[in-house]
């Protein structure tokens, strides 16, 4: 079970030896049998930090073009530092084929850090961007002491060294104040023109709500116009929530005021989050058997998604799967939409949506101009493809409306993004030994004996749309139970 999932529930293994042994094991004998289970399988939590030197330059020898960068602390014992041994304290790691794949994705690097879990208290931070199919890209990974504004500028500066010096990058973060120091800093690269740094919404979301106790934050809407009426609604709550708001630059967190596009309407974190599907149970596991797993789970990755690509356009397709259905999409909206021309070049439109008495939606009016590729509406220039709008002026005038789509979408970028060439990395028992000097764990960050507890502050960032609430029995009230429910405190009450 372990070796297959390292991120196994302990209860899951009490449930299992239940079922298939009839014996019932303590929470306590299942947590230590997992421990040494993973021991057994990945490696000695201490010893793997010796592998590691030795496991990444053996990785860089069958990976030429990877990159990684280890520091150290000096090692005192006895008021006296011995230099045969360092202490560990960071580790950053980057895979070619990841850089190659970069300059085919979208020019979007999202950052976010998580706790490891296991004997040493640490952080990955991971970036990651996204293909023009909507599929999760890491390209570089880091292992610090925490999110401190020390480790965050390491961090940036050697994506910034290492991985790419593309200009025009557009970084997507949470409003952490140690990743807002590093940015301002010119000397690291990430101000304009070389990047341009925006918020994830749901933080903002999460920091109101927290902050007001209102999570009434909703502003997705990339039309100028429908989002200033619905930030006047919302800023009417209170002076307060007013002052709140506008000490925060719509530009960093609206998708109305990203004139450029930079998202491509990426307005969250969900991407650094989703790296889960590639690192799935890794977190558990000792720091060695942790970067191994990072390379042969992208290898499986870049594999699968390239395979998929090259399947699609071997039957035919251009375009990833994602934009055909956003595109069949619009052009059913297309089609029931009132066109006029404003000029004989036909750059300049106005589009009239039909009313829908169903929905009581449609009728509006919207200006297209083609030349410099807007359209009133925001989409245009959000998603860097086609709008319905955008469709239904085309296709009055015969404009084929394909060319208005970002080269990104297409399946030869996806094709061109995951060709780069992995290598099996053979037997490790061909790593050379390092006799010059031995790398050890930072005692200091040890975790104490016992159950780890739960540090995480939960909110309403937790819940999936998708995931029905708590709902009373008594009231059928969401937010609490029939042991929380008031009427059931005054049933109590009544009765005595």
């Amino acid at each position: 079970m372990v070796k297959e999932e390292p991120s196994v529930p302990v209860s899951l293994i009490q449930e299992r030896i239940s079922g298939q042994f009839g014996y019932s094991v303590s929470y306590k004998k299942a947590w230590k049998a997992k421990q040494k289970a993973i021991v057994t399988i990945f490696g000695d939590w201490d010893e793997s930090y010796a592998t590691l030197p030795r496991w990444l330059e053996y990785m860089q020898l069958h990976a030429p073009g990877s990159v990684y960068k280890i520091e150290t602390n000096d090692y005192v014992r006895g008021n006296v530092m011995d230099n045969r041994v360092r202490v560990f304290h960071r580790v950053f790691w980057s895979f070619r084929q990841c850089r190659e794949a970069f300059k085919f994705c979208k020019p979007i690097i999202q950052v976010d850090g998580t706790f490891l879990y296991g004997k040493y208290k640490q952080t990955l931070l991971i970036a990651t961007t996204q293909d023009g199919n909507n599929s999760v890209l890491p390209i570089a990974f880091a292992i610090v002491e925490g999110e401190t504004l020390s480790a965050w500028e390491w961090f940036l500066a050697m994506i910034r060294l290492n991985v790419t010096d593309k200009t025009g990058i557009c970084l997507i973060s949470d409003r952490h104040q140690s990743i807002k120091s590093v940015v301002s800093n010119p000397h690291i690269g990430w101000q304009p023109p070389n990047a341009y740094h925006v918020y994830c919404i749901r933080h903002i979301a999460s920091n109101f709500n927290r902050r007001f106790k209102n999570s009434a934050m909703k502003t997705y809407t990339p039309c100028k116009q429908r989002f200033e009426a619905g930030l006047n609604k919302f800023r009417s709550h209170s002076p307060e929530v007013q002052t709140w708001i506008d000490n925060i630059s719509k530009k960093k967190w609206s998708l109305a005021y990203d004139h450029e596009g930079r998202r491509y309407d990426h307005m969250t974190t969900n991407l650094s989050e989703s790296v889960n599907k590639v690192l799935k149970g890794a977190r558990n596991l000792p720091i060695t058997a942790l970067v191994k797993a990072t390379y042969s789970r992208l290898v499986e990755y870049f594999v699968k998604w390239g395979e998929s690509a090259i399947n699609d356009m071997n039957n035919g397709k251009r375009y990833c799967r994602k934009l055909i259905e956003a595109i069949e999409k619009n052009q059913q909206e297309a089609s029931s939409h009132q066109v006029r021309r404003y000029d004989i070049q036909s750059t300049r439109f106005e589009i009239e949506e039909a009313f829908n008495p169903m929905t009581q939606r449609g009728g509006h009016k919207w200006s297209v101009i083609l030349s410099t590729r807007e359209c009133e509406c925001g989409k245009f220039q959000a998603y860097r493809y086609p709008c319905s709008h955008v469709i239904a002026a085309c296709v009055t005038v015969s404009i084929d409306f394909w060319q208005y789509v970002d080269p990104v979408y297409t399946l030869q970028y996806v094709v061109n993004a995951y060709s780069s060439q992995w290598w099996p990395l053979g037997n490790e028992a061909n790593i050379l030994q390092n006799d010059e000097w031995k790398l050890l764990p930072d005692q200091d960050r040890a975790r104490g004996k016992g159950r780890p507890k739960a540090c995480r502050i939960r909110n309403e960032m937790d819940w999936v749309e998708s995931q029905p609430r708590q709902r009373c029995r008594l009231c059928r009230q969401l937010g609490h139970n029939q042991r929380h429910c008031t009427q059931q405190s005054n049933a109590n009450i009544n009765h005595d």
